[in-house]
């Protein structure tokens, strides 16, 4: 080697473009507002709707299934249509911008129906705000979502990226339960127990509160992300397309394996969120019979476990396969999920006790344990599997030519929300079925049919996870070839490291 040669003192390598920690920060705020329409969604409106103004279980069920079938329709359009886009705004804030009031409007009337109502005008009412609900959000969490893959192109990032983004969610989820049950629901001489949270006038306040959040979280999230539009991809300007023609792109971009794979998995698992769906209070009413303030610290415990998990999931994945992590912590979900409930149903049928009474510290700290668990498992296990979304962007852009974020992540919603908007229905008459329609309830009364409740509940969290589990399994991106995608196709940057 001549003598004449400098000896670097620096290497190149190539590095994925990558966010901020403030841009990661802005995008995940947005996430305040979806935790917070989840869990009026997943825990509240139902009851609220059946056991408070005594809308039967099946209408009400009726009117939530049949605004979870227009979502389905709405979101595929919107990332479709949010693909397209040309604005000075980019393509997803003008859908964004336009989104926030009318959600805002809709998460507070849903829960302030009129007085007076018969129970078909109830009926249409709750339909009505429910589609408001859901379709105004898809207008502003479907673009939302598909700038994730656009912000940054590096594979573990992406990790951190979902992270962040599940870590606010479970802040406005979670949040708002812990709220809920320290401040909205005290016993009174008409509630008293786990009768309490029947109390109508908690509900008021709820439907004031969630909507001042929704608004707060998606204004903060659309400013935030305003300066990064200019960076974002810009599609090339083209005829408008024919019919067929989206068609025919659709096909191509959503025939992807790993694609497919996902959105078969999400197909079962939607179809046991469905039959799951805003259930969790008739758990704590009827069968645990908790006094709200007595399980008020539940939520924050899942938010701490929730927030630990999601900012440290990118660190815990980093050099780890994403689909082998996430094909692990399911199936530990599969395991643990119905171990409470089973233990519980076996010990009164048989006399054993294999798990402790209602009313008891052992049960409090049981049920805590077990909520914690799930929680962690469950959001790496969410977080890795929207982390490998984002990573099919790019191998569809090398087959098609198009980046499609908006088609690929909400592409499945269509199918997925239909099937759970079918497990909705389903839940619906089985509580007529089982007799969750009686005027007046009380804990003793409904003793009898939460128990037949349970007991299908039960099968359904063993099977449908399982399933669910082995379709992601098939999964067949790997970080090879990922990194060697997005060196082909001009994401990567030459950076000097020591």
């Amino acid at each position: 080697m001549s003598n004449d040669s400098p000896e670097p003192s620096l290497r190149q390598a190539d590095v994925a473009e990558r966010a901020t920690l403030g841009t990661m920060a802005f995008f995940g705020s947005g996430g305040v507002a979806v935790g917070v329409k989840n869990v009026l969604f997943g825990s509240w409106v139902l009851l609220y709707y059946n056991q408070v103004l005594e809308l039967s279980p099946w209408l009400a069920s009726l009117a939530l299934g049949l605004a979870l079938i227009f979502d389905a329709i709405s979101d595929p359009l919107v990332g479709a249509w949010s693909d397209r886009v040309h604005s000075r705004f980019g393509r997803r804030h003008p859908f964004m911008y336009a989104s926030i009031i009318p959600f805002t409007a809709a998460i507070y009337f849903i829960l302030q129906p009129p007085q007076g109502l018969s129970e078909t005008e109830l009926f249409l009412y709750l339909l009505v705000l429910a589609v408001a609900v859901r379709v105004s959000m898809t207008f502003y969490e479907v673009p939302r979502q598909a700038l994730g893959p656009e912000l940054t192109k590096d594979y573990e990032q992406r990790t951190q990226l979902v992270g962040i983004a599940t870590a606010f969610g479970f802040i406005g989820g979670t949040g708002m339960s812990f709220y809920i049950m320290t401040y909205l629901f005290p016993e009174t001489a008409e509630y008293s127990g786990s009768e309490a949270l029947l109390n109508p006038a908690g509900y008021a306040i709820l439907a004031r509160t969630a909507a001042v959040v929704v608004f707060v979280s998606c204004v903060v999230s659309t400013l935030g992300l305003q300066n990064r539009i200019n960076r974002l991809y810009v599609p090339p300007i083209t005829t408008r397309p024919t019919l067929r023609e989206l068609l025919r792109e659709a096909e191509e971009t959503l025939s992807n394996r790993s694609w497919l794979v996902l959105f078969f998995a999400g197909m079962v698992f939607a179809l046991f969120v469905g039959l799951q769906s805003g259930i969790e209070q008739y758990y704590n009413v009827y069968f645990w019979e908790w006094v709200p303030y007595q399980i008020r610290l539940f939520p924050l415990a899942q938010l701490f476990v929730a927030l630990t998990c999601a900012l440290l999931a990118g660190a815990f994945a980093k050099g780890r396969d994403k689909k082998r992590v996430a094909v692990v912590l399911f199936s530990a979900c599969v395991v643990l999920g119905p171990l409470p409930v089973g233990l519980r149903l076996l010990t009164e049928a048989t006399g054993i006790p294999l798990f402790p009474a209602n009313g008891t510290d052992f049960l409090w700290w049981a049920l805590l344990i077990h909520s914690g668990l799930m929680t962690g498992a469950g959001v790496v296990g969410f977080i890795l599997i929207g982390s490998m979304t984002a990573d099919i962007v790019e191998e569809s852009q090398e087959a098609t030519g198009r980046r499609s974020e908006g088609l690929i992540s909400a592409g499945p919603a269509l199918a997925q929300k239909t099937m759970s908007a079918g497990g909705v229905l389903i839940l619906g008459g089985l509580l007529e079925i089982f007799g969750f329609n009686q005027p007046d309830p009380t804990v003793e009364s409904m003793r009898e049919p939460m128990q037949q409740l349970a007991k299908f509940q039960l099968a359904l969290v063993i099977v449908f996870p399982a399933i669910s589990t082995w379709l992601i399994s098939k999964y067949s991106i790997t970080r090879e070839g990922h990194e060697k995608r997005i060196e082909e196709l001009g994401y990567t940057r030459i950076e000097s490291t020591e």
